[in-house]
């Protein structure tokens, strides 16, 4: 699996969360490390709120950006209205090292979470682009999960061909990583397509958290171009080990580059079949800088085959908490 794949490592991530409350006052600021309890995460979140860099503010009047991120949210529409139309927003929101995550993002939201049960309020990550379970949510964990409403995965219509689906993932760029996408999707293999791209997420989290640990501050790193990704990739994107130690099945896929509607991603990392790259470039080693363009059906069998190595679920069951 030769060839390496550039990825630039920012000097800094953010991670945003809303709290949307019809409550008329507001705790104090320094009330909220005593709401959010007395373990590890909530130590943290305290020493982050001294230091400024976990900074809990009212929105008074909403920014451009905060709109936009508003309109970005997928959710029922029910609870979306319940959202924008609440008479007070409060922005949760933490920024530092990408060494930092992903206790930084769960201290985020543990601090998030509190607020709004001490509010009786709802919680939306503006990066996962989700509204979290439950009003008030339920408490944070300690252990961390990129399945644990951390990343969401969008099927959406190709752009390119109505006929078939693009899978996005949301949310990987708090951890200082592009987005992840498939496209040219045929409808069949929606589900073999998003845990790919779940197995890929976690695959790729898992190698620069590993990397940022040995006290790497470089700001690109390499990765393997050309790489496999198995059933129990998906399995420890639900913070569920494989049963037995079993890795079950694997897809060899390439990484490439597409487009993407993140506005904290200048691109978004591609799924890319094998056989797309041997058809547009005649060797199976090409390493281009860009996706070629799908060549049609010639990939659907490709797909089907992927189909038999992953797991056959849309879900952890039961839902993990998060």
């Amino acid at each position: 699996m030769g060839g390496r794949f550039v990825l630039e490592v920012p000097a800094s991530v953010t991670t945003r969360f809303l709290v949307a409350t019809q409550a008329r006052t507001l705790p104090a600021p320094d009330r909220l490390p005593d709401a959010a309890g007395d373990g590890a995460l909530a130590r943290e979140a305290a020493a982050m709120l001294k230091a400024a860099s976990l900074v809990v503010e009212p929105v008074t009047r909403p920014s451009g950006d905060l709109k936009a991120r508003f309109h970005r949210l997928a959710t029922p529409p029910g609870r979306l209205g319940a959202v924008v139309g609440a008479r007070r927003h409060v922005a949760v929101t933490a920024a530092g090292p990408p060494a930092g995550q992903p206790r930084t993002a769960q201290a985020a939201r543990l601090a998030a979470r509190a607020l709004a049960a001490a509010v009786g309020g709802t919680v939306a990550d503006l990066d996962s682009r989700r509204i979290l379970p439950g009003s008030p949510p339920s408490a944070e964990p300690e252990e961390f999960a990129l399945g644990r409403a951390w990343v969401s995965v969008f099927v959406t219509l190709d752009p390119a061909d109505a006929a078939r689906v693009r899978i996005d993932t949301a949310g990987l760029h708090r951890f200082g990583l592009p987005e992840v996408a498939a496209r040219h999707v045929p409808y069949a293999s929606m589900l073999t397509a998003a845990n790919l791209v779940r197995g890929l997420a976690w695959q790729l989290v898992a190698e620069q958290t590993a990397w940022l640990g040995r006290g790497r501050r470089d700001r690109t790193r390499t990765t393997r171009h050309e790489r496999a990704v198995s059933a129990a990739d998906v399995l420890r994107f639900w913070g569920a080990g494989p049963a037995g130690g079993a890795s079950g099945g694997s897809v060899v896929v390439r990484l490439g580059w597409t487009g993407t509607d993140c506005p904290d991603c200048a691109a978004a990392i591609e799924v890319v079949p094998p056989v797309r790259l041997s058809r547009a470039f005649g060797a199976s080693d090409a390493v281009p800088s860009g996706s070629p363009p799908p060549c049609g059906p010639a990939e659907d069998p490709w797909w089907r085959d992927a189909a038999d190595a992953m797991p056959k679920m849309a879900r952890a069951a039961p839902d993990p908490p998060g």
